[in-house]
């Protein structure tokens, strides 16, 4: 009763009904498109793993022979319009996220534009084979009608459980994950069995759990040996919830400093300083990154490490059917 309450006394929430009711009742206009559109996206401010869910629909999209498209909007990037992302790029070029992913899968399209629609339209021109769309955050951009919508989540803050800005972390209508044809939950417990007893309830909407997997450390830069159980490490993040990450660190090493920034914070010339300043004055440190901030550390020359990370199913039922479910394949 109290998040109900407190939801409409936030500025947003008439603002967001009228604007879904206008899109409902085809007042604004919504585009289909022939070509399959994957969208993956939230309703929540914060990190709920759509990078990393985007990256493994790219990766199973190419083992099975298709050919898949990134776009996204280039959230942070000096650039407008609509823009192909190249391995040369800077963050300020095509933002940090598209250029991360563009490096993880360099022969893969991917580009940024702020429209999601004429983007779409200018992939088709320009690809016109085959190709699979990924959306990524785009859950809110009615404009596309896309073919399936994945809603991420974070299964320790329920969007249920969870009310609008500023009241709380919502950024649309808790109604509006309806439009969703399934809700992914990621940094869930250990087993699949904890997940189901406390996951939350959505009736006749298919549920998939998940976890974060980190893998092993990517050199940034010029670093020294790899960090041995128990070392000391320099944290440096600037992600929207870097707490899992830290406790992953914490099992296995000492994590001295964790210099932590903003989401899609621009290292300044005074933040590398720091960081210097840091590992010299304490030899035995070494630096670690994601690699989301490792794109816009680039050309910086500070030595590290980078922690890469992916999503995991608790099974490989459970990820069969969910990558079924969104594009029909096997």
């Amino acid at each position: 009763m109290k998040t109900s309450f407190l939801q409409w006394l936030s500025p947003y929430a008439l603002v967001l009904a009228l604007r879904h009711l206008l899109y409902d009742r085809g007042f604004f206009r919504s585009y289909d498109f022939e070509v399959p559109v994957i969208c993956v996206g939230n309703i929540t401010v914060g990190g709920t793993g759509k990078t990393p869910m985007t990256e493994y629909l790219a990766g199973r999209l190419l083992e099975s022979g298709k050919t898949p498209m990134v776009l996204s909007r280039g959230y942070g990037r000096r650039t407008r319009g609509f823009r192909y992302v190249e391995l040369a790029d800077t963050a300020f070029d095509s933002g940090d996220e598209p250029l991360q992913i563009k490096r993880h899968f360099p022969g893969t399209v991917v580009a940024v534009c702020e429209n999601r629609a004429k983007g779409i339209r200018r992939l088709i021109e320009d690809y016109p084979q085959d190709p699979w769309i990924i959306l990524d955050d785009a859950f809110q951009h009615r404009q596309v009608r896309a073919g399936k919508n994945i809603l991420m989540a974070d299964h320790n803050r329920p969007f249920t459980k969870d009310t609008l800005l500023p009241f709380g972390r919502l950024r649309d209508l808790p109604a509006a994950a309806r439009r969703a044809d399934c809700i992914v939950y990621t940094r869930c417990p250990e087993s699949m069995a904890d997940c189901e007893k406390t996951g939350e309830r959505h009736a006749g909407m298919p549920v998939f759990y998940t976890f974060m997997s980190y893998g092993s450390f990517l050199p940034l830069h010029d670093p020294a040996v790899m960090p041995r159980t128990g070392a000391p490490v320099l944290l440096v993040t600037g992600i929207a919830n870097a707490r899992p990450l830290k406790e992953h660190l914490q099992k296995h090493y000492l994590v001295a400093c964790h210099i932590e920034f903003p989401d899609h914070h621009r290292f300044t010339g005074k933040d590398i300083a720091r960081m210097r300043e840091l590992l010299d004055k304490n030899p035995s440190w070494q630096l670690i990154t994601t690699a989301k901030d490792a794109v816009r550390l680039k050309g910086s020359g500070i030595p590290g490490w980078i922690i890469p990370v992916r999503i995991c199913f608790f099974s490989r039922e459970s990820e069969d059917a969910f990558f079924h479910l969104v594009t029909g394949l096997q």
